[in-house]
């Protein structure tokens, strides 16, 4: 089957729709989508993350329409030379490679597949907590990276417009890795807007569990004891806790969308596989 052919047939199945942005017109993923990356693929990232560069790549998704979702399974990623002059802040893939690499999904080199193009942000530091908030605070994309992920590909006479793909690791202090899915017509190009969603979500949901756990009894009481006698141990004892206390609030975002839950648009994955929905 040709690339061209493989696509028509994606459209004909529902799994690929036509859409429209900037008076252009594409085809895209059809909504609800559910990403399943199998614990070889993970590994794979994770063994290749490099955290002083940039890497990329592409994700090799096994499509399919079941019960109204669709459903990408992903198995493999190949990985392609970086061939930016500055490896440790961008990344520009090979373009004979990543043309090679493009073929072999759409016209099926072992089957017929779909591309996401990935790449990587560095996180690395000499020390291990600013590591950590390197990989915080990377866990977004850049302008450059929205701008590009509104390149489709070309197949024939048309236009594919495929999500792209965000990983990060941290080994220093945890085994934790990022990996999210942007823009192509179906998730946000940004990931900050979600991310402080669902911090809220949780931050509201510990307000409300800690709020009906004082109302049982003389509760109350302790957590008003509790929180007089932190207080007055951070003030008596070593007031420059207070900045590190304020610090450790965006820590918090490495715990939403953790890979047990029902992660959206991207997840914290330890180890194993993952599922992450794009609703659209």
């Amino acid at each position: 089957m040709t690339a061209t052919e493989w696509i028509l047939k994606l459209k004909t199945d529902g799994v690929l729709i036509e859409g429209t942005k900037n008076e252009k017109q594409y085809l895209h993923l059809q909504t609800p989508c559910k990403v399943h990356l199998t614990d070889n693929t993970t590994n794979q990232l994770r063994d290749s993350y490099q955290a002083d560069q940039e890497k990329g790549g592409v994700l090799v998704a096994i499509p399919k329409r079941i019960n109204g979702v669709t459903h990408l399974t992903i198995d493999r990623a190949i990985f392609l030379t970086n061939v930016s002059d500055a490896p440790q802040n961008s990344y520009l893939p090979d373009s004979k490679e990543l043309n090679q690499a493009l073929k072999d999904t759409y016209s099926g080199q072992t089957e017929n597949s779909l591309p996401i193009c990935f790449h990587t942000h560095p996180t690395h530091s000499d020390n291990p907590i600013n590591e950590m908030f390197n990989y915080i605070f990377q866990c977004n994309t850049s302008e450059q990276d929205q701008l590009v992920s509104d390149t489709p590909v070309s197949v024939g006479d048309l236009s594919v417009l495929m999500p792209r793909s965000l990983v990060l690791c941290n080994r220093k202090l945890s085994d934790k890795m990022f990996i999210g899915f942007y823009n192509g017509l179906i998730a946000p190009i940004e990931f900050e807007v979600h991310r402080h969603e669902q911090t809220q979500k949780a931050m509201d949901s510990i307000f409300k569990n800690v709020s009906e756990w004082s109302k049982e009894g003389n509760n109350k009481w302790w957590l008003v004891g509790g929180g007089i006698a932190l207080a007055f141990l951070i003030i008596r004892y070593n007031k420059s806790a207070i900045p590190l206390i304020l610090m450790l609030i965006p820590m918090s975002q490495i715990f939403i969308n953790d890979q047990h839950g029902q992660p959206k648009y991207f997840a914290h994955v330890t180890n194993g596989s993952v599922t992450i929905d794009l609703p659209g």
